[in-house]
């Protein structure tokens, strides 16, 4: 595990650094609480916080909690005290701080490479949970919820605009109706892995329908990037038992304004698939407020159920 160890005391320090990388364990150690949340916080691979305190099991405890406000659903950290004999009410406290775990001074190498097994299982049971809740199963990219989630809290984040980009694949039905739905689902992988090869904040919307965010502000440069994921796009065969599938999307490109939320930023590069599938499909249209009309919808709804209806008429 990659373990941040806070203890002001440098014998006991250098002694649970030692048994911690004795067993593999990456250790950053730290004098100064302060200094050992900040590396807690800007290293987001640490997944273990572990605070040592000789004297005042109050105040390990508190920064306890300053630990465990730096963790959250997506990223788990197991935070532990290792502290002196504590009272009934002293450990009690320690674990409504935050604390996972308490270890007793003077402490045993044995019990705390145990402490850590157990914390690395629940460790990786959690990430599971994060990417079952997270992603999409057949194509591996975020799922509907989280691709909003992710693309809303960078665009809260940076003042720079983003690129919003929609990409639906041509004729999906046809292929399924076709060839079968597993030949679907290999088109659908086929199209992720190239989306994602393009940006980290790609998700499957729903069925064919995929979202990209790019941090790109110029309109000229997220077209170039939109019109290379659709040429390498149709240089696709999906290989069947009897057949290869060619493949094709259409893609639409909106410039969000500094601070425009996600929702605004998708309805708009909605609208300009929807006028690329118009013109004929297998091709990236930028957004034009005055020739593309933006429908309403509900909010985190990326088009109308009337937009849907017609976009499924249209293949």
């Amino acid at each position: 595990m990659q373990v941040t160890l806070v203890a002001a005391d440098q014998d006991l320090q250098a002694s649970i650094t030692s048994m911690l990388e004795t067993r593999g364990h990456e250790v950053t150690s730290f004098a100064q609480a302060r200094e050992g949340l900040d590396h807690l916080e800007r290293d987001q691979s640490i997944n273990a916080f572990v605070v040592v305190n000789a004297t005042d099991a109050s105040a390990g405890a508190e920064i306890c909690w300053d630990a465990r406000l730096l963790s959250s659903f997506e990223r788990p950290v197991y935070v532990c005290l290792v502290a002196p004999p504590l009272s009934s009410q002293e450990f009690i406290e320690a674990l409504d701080c935050g604390a996972d775990d308490v270890l007793q001074l003077p402490i045993s190498a044995d019990e705390l490479y145990a402490r850590l097994r157990a914390a690395e299982r629940l460790n990786q049971m959690q990430h599971k949970l994060i990417e079952m809740a997270t992603r999409d199963g057949l194509t591996g990219l975020y799922n509907r919820p989280a691709f909003f989630q992710r693309a809303a809290t960078l665009c809260a984040e940076h003042g720079a605009p983003f690129a919003g980009v929609m990409a639906d694949i041509d004729h999906f039905k046809a292929i399924n109706d076709s060839h079968g739905h597993a030949a679907g689902d290999r088109a659908i992988r086929a199209v992720a892995d190239c989306l994602k090869s393009q940006s980290d904040i790609v998700g499957r919307l729903g069925g064919e329908e995929f979202a990209v965010l790019l941090d790109i502000g110029d309109p000229a440069e997220a077209w170039r990037k939109a019109e290379r994921m659709r040429r390498q796009i149709a240089m696709q065969e999906i290989d069947l038992d009897r057949a290869a599938v060619n493949l094709s999307c259409s893609f639409g490109i909106a410039i969000g304004e500094p601070g425009e939320e996600i929702d605004d930023l998708l309805r708009k590069a909605d609208a300009a698939l929807y006028a690329a599938k118009r013109a004929g499909r297998n091709m990236v249209a930028l957004y034009d407020p005055d020739t593309m009309a933006v429908q309403p919808r509900a909010k985190s709804v990326v088009r109308s159920a009337k937009t849907s209806a017609q976009r499924r008429a249209a293949g």
